[in-house]
């Protein structure tokens, strides 16, 4: 999938498909948000930035949790960002894209980016993660924190699951569509399936989008983006420390969700949450 440069990641189908998910997702996403308002909660802080806001369900959470906080959110997408003043009244709307934020120098104590950076990664021009990295420490004033959550990469490797017959059957429908890289699993006996360790969290975590607006983005990327040494070098040569680095969404979860469970093979986390100071 090609990106047009000008125009945003998610038109208004695919907005509109990716908003029932989220919706759906909620209470599956609520490991998500206690991490990030837990720390949030750590600190003292006047404003806060969500880049890549959505619809706002993060802002929601915050607006909630901590009332004084002046809220703001920065989304490319137009028919994404409309939503936020009925999910969030309170916060400020910015309509631009990451790697050129329109918000002035050091002016937040806290910026929050939830699982965009991968996207950046993988649909971005030349050197755009790297410009938006430097566009969130021109943001933040020193000191400031940023909370970045995404995608770990799975690793290599194979596991053995059980799949039940409607999962199997959707397997074998991610893996016809899925082009971002190949994917097969092995079937062997009573429903068991071996697979790379990165097919099994691509499909757990894309499948849902089969039959969607979605499905062009979501079968053209990966959910195996970060590795936890690359992303503090990343972070350390643009000027960020890293405080703390916590794991989360066992694979084992999203394998129960589908009715399967993970026989042999050591499980992981699929995502993690850095928090980083600008120096």
């Amino acid at each position: 999938m090609t990106r047009q440069p000008d125009l945003p990641l998610y038109g208004r189908d695919a907005a509109a498909a990716l908003r029932r998910r989220e919706a759906c997702r909620l209470e599956a996403d609520g490991e998500k948000f206690r991490l990030l308002l837990d720390a949030m909660r750590r600190r003292e802080f006047r404003r806060l930035v969500d880049i890549g806001c959505g619809w706002g369900q993060l802002l929601a959470e915050v607006a909630a949790a901590l009332p004084d906080v002046e809220l703001w959110g920065v989304d490319e997408s137009p028919d994404r960002a409309r939503e936020v003043a009925a999910s969030c009244p309170a916060a400020k709307v910015v309509l631009c894209r990451a790697d050129a934020l329109d918000l002035p120098d050091a002016h937040f104590d806290m910026a929050v980016t939830s699982q965009v950076l991968h996207e950046v990664r993988l649909f971005g021009r030349g050197g755009e993660l790297v410009a938006v990295v430097g566009e969130i420490r021109r943001i933040l004033a020193p000191g400031g924190q940023w909370l970045l959550l995404d995608h770990l990469d799975a690793g290599e490797g194979e596991v053995t699951v059980f799949l039940p017959a409607p999962a199997k059957d959707q397997l074998a429908e991610f893996e016809r569509t899925f082009r971002y890289a190949p994917a097969a699993h092995e079937s062997l006996q009573d429903g068991t399936v071996r697979i790379p360790r990165r097919c099994l969290q691509d499909f757990l975590t894309k499948a849902w989008s089969l039959g969607t607006a979605m499905e062009p983005i979501e079968m053209a990327e990966t959910h195996n983006v970060f590795r936890r040494k690359d992303t503090e070098r990343l972070l350390a040569e643009n000027g960020f420390a890293v405080e703390c680095w916590q794991e989360l969404a066992d694979i084992r979860a999203d394998l129960a969700r589908v009715g399967g469970r993970l026989l042999h093979g050591e499980p992981w986390r699929r995502k993690f949450l850095a928090v980083a100071a600008r120096a």
